[in-house]
């Protein structure tokens, strides 16, 4: 359970790199779906690994976040393009 706790992590953490958070809102809902099947099947012994998987999740996708501003700062990755809004 603790490499699915990992890679949970590891997706969070590309997701914030690269997408939006409406990418994190779909994979919330993925995880949530993926934890339920897994509590349904092993039993309720599996739901504090769930909620985990869930927080790993957030947090991963927040280092993302973090780790992106850091490398725009210091000039190795281009900031991402914001569309202009029409007046």
């Amino acid at each position: 359970m603790l490499a699915y706790l990992f890679l949970h992590w590891l997706a969070g953490a590309v997701a914030g790199s690269v997408f939006q958070i409406r990418t994190l809102v779909l994979l919330l809902g993925i995880v949530l779906l993926e934890s339920a099947a897994a509590a349904f099947v092993y039993g309720g012994s599996v739901a504090l690994w769930a909620l985990a998987n869930l927080f790993a999740l957030q947090v991963g996708y927040l280092v993302g976040i973090y780790a992106r501003s850091i490398l725009e700062q210091a000039g190795q990755l281009l900031s991402r393009a914001r569309p202009r809004e029409l007046p």
